[in-house]
C-alpha cells in the first residue's frame, strides 16, 4: 500500500501544483495589479487569502470527520480546477478584478481544506521516522512545478497580456492529471480511523507517539488549556509568523511597483522575484530540513529555522531602504531558504504534540492561529509601507496617510527576534523536563 500510494502521490504533485501555481500571491497578485489594476488593498487581500483562508480549518476538520479522506481530497481538489480554467472568462476591467479576488479567497479556503485532508492522510499513511523525507520529496517535487510553471506561462503575458485567458485553462487541465492520481491513494487502517471519528472510543495509538492524558476527543480551547508546550509553541509561532506575513506582502508591493518600471520584461522578472527564486531555493533546502525534523523535535528544530526569519526581515529592510532593486534579490533568497524549512515544519509540526486521532484537529487549530494573522498581517505591512489615500477601494473614506515606508521591516524583525527567542526557550523547558523525567 505504502509503495502504491507514494507513486500516486508522486505523480499528484508533479501535475496538481501546475494549477495551484496560479492561485500563489506571488503570481496571481502579479495578474491583479498588472492586468486587471486593483487597488492596494485588493492586492493585500489576495496576499492574505492563503492565510486567512486558514481560519475555515476547524470546518473543514468537521467536514472530513468520518468521511472518505481521499474522496474528500479529490473533490476538493476538483473544485480549485473550476475554478483555476473560470478567471479566463473575467473582463479585464474594475469588475473582473473584484470577482478575481473573490475567487482566489473562495480557492484559497478550498485549499485550506485540501491541507487539513492531507495532513490526516500522511499521519496515517507514513511513520515518524521518515514522515519528513517522504512528504519533503512530494512538497519539493510541487514545489518545483510551482516555480517554473508561472515563470514559464507568465512570460507569454509580457507579449499579450491577454494570453492568460489561455493559460489558466491549459494549467486547470495539467492538474487534472494529479487529480486522477490522487484517487487512487489508500489511507492505512481507515475503517478504524472512520471507526474511531464516528463513534469516539478509544484505539491504540501509534507506538511513536504517546496518548493524551485522558485519552479523550479534545477541543479548540482544551487542547490550548491543557497542552501548555503546544499553545507556547503557537504562541511564538504566531510572532514569527507576522513578522513574515507582513514583510513579505509589503516586498512583493515593492516588487510589483518597480516592475512598472521594467518594460517588456515586467512580468516575468515578478514572478522571478517574487515566486521562482524563493521556490528554487526552497527545493534546495527541503531535504536539509528534511533531515532535522527527522531527528529533532519541533522546538530544536524552530531554535534554527527561526533565524532565517530574522535574516529575511533585515534584507527586506536594507533592500527597501536603499531603494537598490538587486538587493532584494538576497531577502528573497534567504526567504526561500526559510520556506522549505517552514513549509515541512508547518504541515508536521503539529504531530510532536498530537497523537494519531488529534492530528486534524491540532492541524486545524495550527491553520487557526495561521489564519487570525493572516486577516491583519497583508494590510498592516502593505499598509505601513505606503500609506492610503482619503478613498478606499470600498468606498471607505479615510484620512490620508503615507505611511512610514522601508522602516515596517524594522518591526517585522523585531518580531521575528522575539519568535526566535521564544522557541529556544521553549526547546531548553522541554529538554529539561525530559532529562527530569529521565525519557
Amino acid at each position: 500500500m505504502a509503495r502504491g500510494n507514494y507513486t500516486h502521490e508522486l505523480a499528484a504533485a508533479a501535475t496538481l501544483p501546475a494549477a495551484l501555481a496560479m492561485l500563489e500571491g506571488g503570481v496571481v497578485s502579479v495578474l491583479a495589479k498588472l492586468v486587471f489594476d486593483v487597488s492596494d488593498l485588493a492586492f493585500a487581500t489576495i496576499i492574505a487569502a492563503p492565510m486567512f483562508a486558514n481560519l475555515t480549518s476547524l470546518f473543514w476538520q468537521k467536514l472530513a470527520h468520518g468521511r472518505r479522506k481521499t474522496r474528500m481530497l479529490v473533490t476538493l481538489q476538483s473544485m480549485i480546477l473550476i475554478i483555476v480554467a473560470g478567471i479566463a472568462a473575467l473582463p479585464s476591467d474594475a469588475i473582473g478584478g473584484a470577482v478575481l479576488v473573490g475567487l482566489v479567497i473562495l480557492a484559497r479556503c478550498i485549499v485550506a481544506g485540501m491541507i487539513t485532508v492531507r495532513s490526516v492522510i500522511w499521519r496515517v499513511n507514513y511513520r515518524r521516522a521518515n514522515r519528513a523525507r517522504i512528504t519533503g520529496k512530494f512538497i519539493l517535487l510541487a514545489m518545483l512545478i510551482m516555480a517554473a510553471a508561472p515563470l514559464l506561462g507568465y512570460k507569454l503575458l509580457d507579449y499579450n497580456p491577454d494570453l492568460f485567458r489561455l493559460l489558466y485553462p491549459a494549467a486547470a487541465g495539467v492538474g487534472l492529471i494529479g487529480v486522477i492520481a490522487m484517487s487512487r491513494v489508500r489511507v492505512r487502517r481507515e475503517r478504524q480511523l472512520l471507526d474511531y471519528e464516528r463513534r469516539h472510543h478509544d484505539e491504540p495509538a501509534d507506538d511513536d507517539i504517546p496518548l493524551q492524558a485522558n485519552g479523550r476527543p479534545h477541543g479548540f480551547v482544551s487542547v490550548l488549556r491543557e497542552d501548555r508546550h503546544f499553545r507556547s509553541y503557537m504562541i511564538w509561532q504566531f510572532a514569527g509568523g507576522m513578522a513574515n506575513i507582513m514583510g513579505n506582502a509589503a516586498m512583493l508591493l515593492v516588487i510589483v511597483e518597480l516592475a512598472k518600471g521594467w518594460g517588456d520584461h515586467k512580468f516575468v522578472v515578478s514572478i522571478l522575484l517574487g515566486t521562482s527564486v524563493p521556490m528554487a531555493l526552497s527545493m534546495m533546502s527541503l531535504p536539509f530540513w528534511a533531515r532535522l525534523l527527522d531527528g529533532w523535535h519541533i522546538t530544536q528544530y524552530r531554535t534554527i529555522h527561526a533565524l532565517f526569519f530574522i535574516a529575511t526581515q533585515v534584507g527586506n529592510w536594507a533592500a527597501a531602504a536603499t531603494g537598490q532593486a538587486w538587493l532584494i534579490a538576497l531577502p528573497r533568497a534567504t526567504g526561500g531558504l526559510m520556506m522549505g524549512g517552514g513549509a515541512l515544519a508547518w504541515q508536521l509540526g503539529h504531530n510532536d504534540f498530537a497523537d494519531r486521532r488529534l492530528a486534524a484537529l491540532y492541524m486545524g487549530i495550527h491553520q487557526t492561529l495561521t489564519g487570525v494573522r493572516g486577516i491583519t498581517a497583508p494590510y498592516l505591512g502593505v499598509g505601513l509601507l505606503a500609506g492610503w489615500s482619503t478613498k478606499s477601494a470600498f468606498g471607505w473614506t479615510l484620512p490620508a496617510w503615507g505611511g512610514i515606508g522601508a522602516d515596517v521591516f524594522l518591526i517585522t524583525t523585531a518580531l521575528a527576534v522575539a519568535s526566535w527567542f521564544g522557541f529556544v526557550g521553549l526547546y531548553f523547558k522541554i529538554k529539561a523536563e525530559g532529562e527530569k523525567a529521565g525519557t
